[in-house]
């Protein structure tokens, strides 16, 4: 029995009481954090307006000091100026002791709670003063008391007001008493003036509240600017990091895969060379290291690759059984080494997607599959038709599992589960990151099962399409050990290792070659061969900043022929850039000799092919 895992990017789900627990909890982090920013914005805003405010307060009372001396009242005139003026300063004085250093994470609750207890009590000064001053008899007196009561209130309400529990405290300190002491002491058709002021506070806090919003929407708008400019500090960071990174990752790359490619071309060069049971064992020890090394760049190449975009889909319709039948292939010679059976059940399975992404997909599925499979195990590679009518590759291996808890972390970059400590690290744990940015890519659907001894079994379901749209197949494409012909080809390669490898290689498959450093060279090469190249195997990247483009252009034009060719590259970013152009094979270093040998092969079979009969 299997337990259900992750499906494409290997999100496993949360229980759905501790999903909605945690949501509500972060939740209500969220809303709790936001009002602590809002409520820090507001104190800001009071204390870096608390000197203006202060100053037009203090204008106010002198003019109403001036109506208070025109209605002949200088000794309520003098009290008037000194108790008002007093407050002013107390919230002056309140807001340059209580944030000498500005206003912070750590005191603006303090901050704004005493600012509210100051506002209540300015608040409770002037309604006080409004009330002794109150003389119904005197319409300067009706008049006065009237303007002090709005003139300390009316700033709470305008859309800039701070906040609006300062204007609470003391707008309800002042106007409330105020409204009250009128509506008792005032007689006659005056006394609606007390119920207009109730209906004027009533007016204030509905005022205040939309004002309190409005100066929130500020707050909130000015910190988006303010996280948008450090977003946009932080991006240019990523981005200059980005670049550094992809630097040094085609820099790293190309001179990596040099040696590792002269390598190759010499151990495969050597093979024939040797007959020797020891000799060919320890032949078998270097080419495995080499293998090593070489799938630990292609996974890091590969890796930066899909980060950056590089990689494009190219979809094309194909058998999916021929890939798998080819992966067995290559495959079989470590399952063998292992002591793992793996095996192969398909039907033809016609499919419409990037065969080459899909063979890295399967390929590292298997890769991974063989990797943790003990001696003595099973893997087993399946094509079928599921009931939506889907082809589903499944790679499915009799190995130790994958617990639950480790079914999404092994998607993630460099990450390994079950190797022992004291054991070799199997690799950069970047395979099946791979696969998860591959399936994204290609939009496909890759399921996970597993459990702890029961093995694992990974599905990957592509579209089905008509098996009469698989182009048709030509025989003797298929790489052979010697050609029965001696093709010319053509080397052109910087590294002389490398290039000198590449001759051993192709003379020792029964080729003519003629090799050169730069085009010039291999040019004028060429001009003494008495026959037209059969192929070309040119560098991207030559010295002098030479294009192995141009190189394999002008050697057309030299022949008038256009003849087929392999750009070797370890060019990390612009490698899909470079397939486009007709009849040239793209093929990243390191390259196996296979792969060239295939290549080589499969042009002179379409050679043979367009010779009239």
């Amino acid at each position: 029995m299997h337990v259900s895992g992750i499906v494409c990017a290997g999100v496993l789900p949360m229980p759905e009481t501790s999903r909605s627990e945690s949501n509500g909890q972060s939740g209500l982090a969220a809303r709790s954090g936001q009002m602590n920013e809002t409520r820090l914005g507001q104190a800001r805003l009071l204390h870096a307006r608390t000197r203006v405010s202060c100053m037009i307060i203090q204008g106010v009372i002198l003019y109403l000091t001036v109506l208070i001396l025109l209605a002949g009242a200088y000794r309520f005139a003098a009290i008037w100026l000194v108790l008002t003026s007093l407050m002013v300063g107390v919230v002056f004085l309140y807001d340059r002791l209580m944030a000498p250093d500005g206003i912070s994470e750590r005191n603006f609750r303090r901050y704004l709670r005493g600012h509210v207890v100051v506002s209540t009590l300015t608040g409770l000064v002037w309604g006080g003063l409004a009330i002794a001053f109150l003389d119904a008899a005197s319409l300067m007196s009706l008049f006065t008391t009237i303007n002090m009561v709005f003139a300390i209130s009316v700033g709470g309400m305008l859309p800039s007001a701070e906040y609006r529990a300062s204007f609470l405290g003391l707008s309800t300190a002042a106007i409330l008493p105020m409204a009250v002491y009128w509506l008792i002491t005032v007689d006659g058709p005056l006394r609606l003036i007390g119920l207009g002021l109730l209906i004027y506070y009533g007016f204030g806090l509905l005022v205040s509240m939309r004002a309190e919003v409005q100066t929130i929407e500020a707050i909130a708008s000015q910190q988006h600017r303010a996280l948008m400019l450090q977003l946009q500090d932080r991006n240019r960071e990523i981005e200059r990091a980005s670049t550094a990174k992809s630097r040094f990752l085609a820099a790293a790359s190309h001179d990596m895969s040099q040696p590792l490619q002269a390598q190759g071309f010499l151990i495969s060069a050597m093979r024939r060379t040797l007959d020797r049971s020891d000799q060919l064992a320890l032949l078998e020890k270097i080419e495995s290291c080499w293998r090593s090394q070489q799938k630990l760049l292609h996974a890091l190449v590969e890796s930066a690759r899909l980060d950056s975009g590089a990689i494009t889909v190219k979809p094309k319709v194909f058998d999916l059984a021929d890939v798998a039948r080819g992966l067995i292939d290559e495959f079989s010679g470590v399952a063998k080494d292992k002591g793992v059976s793996l095996t192969l059940s398909s039907e033809p399975s016609p499919v419409e997607t990037d065969p080459v992404l899909v063979a890295r997909i399967l390929g590292n599925l298997l890769s991974n599959a063989l990797k943790f499979t003990p001696a003595g195990g099973q893997v087993d590679l399946r094509l079928f038709r599921d009931e939506e009518g889907q082809v589903l590759a499944e790679v499915e291996d009799n190995g130790p599992g994958i617990a639950q808890a480790d079914q999404a972390r092994i998607f993630e970059e460099y990450v390994q589960v079950g190797v022992p400590l004291d054991g070799p690290q199997q690799g950069l744990g970047l395979g099946l990151t791979i696969v998860r940015q591959l399936t994204a890519k290609l939009g496909l659907t890759l399921q996970l099962q597993s459990e702890p001894g029961k093995g694992t079994r990974a599905s990957l379901a592509l579209p089905c399409t008509a098996v009469d749209r698989l182009p048709a197949m030509h025989p003797g494409s298929q790489a052979v050990a010697e050609f029965a012909f001696s093709p010319l080809v053509v080397v052109v390669e910087d590294e002389i290792s490398v290039r000198e490898g590449l001759t051993i290689l192709l003379t020792d498959w029964g080729c003519r070659v003629i090799s050169g450093a730069t085009g010039a060279q291999t040019l004028e090469l060429l001009s003494w061969a008495d026959a037209e190249p059969d192929f070309l195997i040119v560098d991207k990247h030559l010295a002098a900043d030479e294009d192995g483009l141009d190189v394999i252009a002008a050697i057309r034009a030299e022949v008038a022929a256009s003849v087929p060719a392999a750009l070797l590259t370890g060019d990390i970013y612009e490698f899909d850039r470079l397939v486009d152009q007709t009849g040239i094979e793209t093929v990243a270093k390191p390259a196996e000799p296979q792969d060239l040998q295939r290549l080589l092969a499969a042009a002179l079979d379409r050679a043979s092919q367009e010779v009239p009969v």
